[in-house]
């Protein structure tokens, strides 16, 4: 009976842990120029404010000592990733890569169709919903590499296409669209 309890309580423990750092928009692709990987951490002050940090596993496994990074805060990093992300699908060399990819995979549509949901998607990235920032982060980065002079960015070229494959008719980037014709 008390292996029961014990495994319940070990599921739970884990089920509440993970809801509350869900909102870690780089979980799994952050990593230290060393290869240490940073997962999502946080604390709650007494007034209620929480604070996100990245904090590599070692530390988190070992104590704090274990790696010369400590806790780092995620509000920047994510800024950092968001701001890449951003100015990769404003340019125009990745927005002619997208639209080559639909002209091949989906010819029956128009450049407009294909272009402008993915030219908005960085101007309406602030009304989608935390998961869905998230989703699309998982889509098109494959790695965030934290160096001591910057961050670097390794894209998934799959993502891409993927991504391209969402600016369809009846997909995400037709609801950008709309947004962009009501606004």
């Amino acid at each position: 009976m008390q292996a029961v309890f014990a495994d319940n309580l070990n599921t739970r423990r884990t089920d509440t842990w993970a809801s509350r750092v869900d909102d870690a928009l780089l979980r799994g692709l952050l990593y230290t120029a060393d290869g240490e990987r940073l997962q999502p951490s946080f604390t709650t002050k007494a007034n209620g404010k929480r604070y996100r940090y990245y904090v590599p596993r070692r530390t988190l496994r070992y104590g704090a000592d274990r790696h010369s990074i400590g806790m780092l805060p995620a509000d920047p990093i994510d800024a950092m990733v968001l701001a890449q992300v951003h100015a990769a699908l404003k340019a125009p060399e990745v927005v002619q890569s997208v639209w080559n990819l639909m002209r091949e995979q989906h010819p029956e549509l128009s450049e407009p169709q294909v272009v402008l949901p993915l030219c908005q998607l960085g101007r309406v990235w602030a009304q989608l919903f935390p998961a869905e920032q998230q989703r699309i982060v998982q889509l098109l980065i494959e790695r965030v590499i934290l160096r001591d002079d910057g961050i670097e960015i390794r894209w998934r070229e799959m993502g891409w296409q993927a991504l391209a494959g969402e600016m369809r008719p009846g997909t995400i980037g037709a609801e950008l669209i709309e947004l962009e014709a009501l606004a």
